[in-house]
């Protein structure tokens, strides 16, 4: 086997296209832990070997490492037969797997980070999560000295945390730009009502209640696409949502044949999360590119990395995560100023051209390429 992607969750739309480049290199197969509490995404990539491997996943850190021991137990079992010659991980749990078998063999290890750990880049105020804190970065700074690349999703995480263990030359820059090829079929909305849209995983709660607050205001209507990656808050964004006729839920959907369908039942986008986490100021979410190449305004969190690119690009407008009035003052004028709203929609399009995911994807082949010869 050349190459296995070892994953905490079923492949969401970014690790898809990683599995789509890796595929056409050499012969690959995916290792997935499947979180019962955790089912957003189906597998999507039928034509290599998928390794599925069912188990809840607990909140409580005791409960929660031995669940992931039994499921590395699994894994490295599989790895055992595959014996691959790299490695890509997706996250901190997975990378231990991959460092544990990478102790009996010359496996190369890709190391891909979409969000920084909560506990590491937010500061604690417990004495116990603090030293829990130190540890991480301690094990973590640790395991990465056995990686041979670094992929990011935001240029921010390296300077923030990253750089301080790993050296630049093992760093990559994968934006999130969407695959072109499950918009094909995206045609612009062009009648009904002012429709805004939420459209991935379910969460940052407050903010997704917020909107459906200020959208019955203002008369007009929600598109909530996704799960939620608790269960809990999916239901409770449900049943507040009960009632409200002009909020519309959609639930799980397949990203390659439904995305494009979603996006063009929308006027625009909302990616709104609370911006009082580090994680969420330096985050660059896919929304961004799939909301310029669908030529849609899309409304961010103010204080963010993001909110600098957008305001910068003209593509959007940033509101306070946590003021109502401000995000009900910034639709009404979408709504209200058609040449607002049309300046923002035009701003798109100087910007759709840099969407060329076949770049990035190049500078990862070549990278793969070399770690597998």
């Amino acid at each position: 086997m050349d190459i296995v992607f070892l994953l905490s969750h079923i492949p969401n739309p970014r690790m898809n296209k990683r599995i789509d480049v890796a595929k056409k290199i050499g012969n690959t197969a995916l290792i997935s832990l499947d979180r019962k509490s955790y089912h957003i995404w189906e597998v999507q990539h039928k034509d290599i070997k998928n390794i599925i491997i069912p188990m809840p996943i607990s909140t409580n850190p005791l409960k929660r490492v031995f669940q992931i021991s039994l499921f590395a137990i699994k894994a490295l079992r599989h790895l055992n037969k595959f014996k691959p010659k790299l490695i890509y991980v997706g996250n901190l749990d997975m990378l231990l797997i991959a460092y544990i078998y990478s102790l009996r063999s010359n496996v190369k290890i890709i190391y891909e980070v979409g969000d920084l750990n909560k506990l590491i880049i937010d500061e604690p105020k417990k004495t116990s999560l603090k030293l829990l804190r130190k540890l991480l970065i301690f094990i973590e700074s640790k395991l990465c000295k056995r990686i041979n690349y670094l992929v990011v999703t935001s240029e921010k995480f390296y300077e923030m945390y990253y750089s301080k263990f790993i050296p630049e030359s093992k760093l990559v820059f994968m934006p999130n730009i969407p695959d072109f090829k499950a918009f094909e079929n995206y045609s612009p909305k062009k009648e009904g009502a002012f429709t805004v849209g939420f459209i991935g995983g379910i969460r940052y709660i407050k903010q997704l209640k917020m909107l459906v607050d200020v959208a019955g205001k203002l008369n007009i209507n929600v598109l909530i696409a996704g799960a939620g990656f608790n269960k809990n808050e999916e239901k409770e964004l449900r049943e507040y949502c009960y009632g409200r006729d002009y909020v519309i839920f959609t639930g799980r959907y397949d990203y390659m044949t439904d995305v494009a369908n979603l996006y063009q039942q929308c006027d625009c986008i909302y990616s709104v999360y609370d911006a009082d986490l580090n994680n969420v100021k330096i985050a660059l979410p896919n929304k961004l590119y799939e909301s310029i190449y669908c030529n849609l305004p899309i409304i961010v969190s103010k204080g963010t990395y993001l909110a600098e690119l957008v305001e910068k690009m003209g593509v959007g407008v940033a509101v306070n995560h946590r003021n109502s009035m401000e995000l009900e003052d910034v639709l009404k004028k979408m709504i209200v100023d058609s040449n607002y709203y049309n300046s923002l929609v035009e701003a798109t399009y100087k910007y759709k051209e840099d969407l060329d995911i076949k770049k990035y994807n190049k500078k990862l082949t070549d990278r793969i390429q070399k770690l597998i010869v």
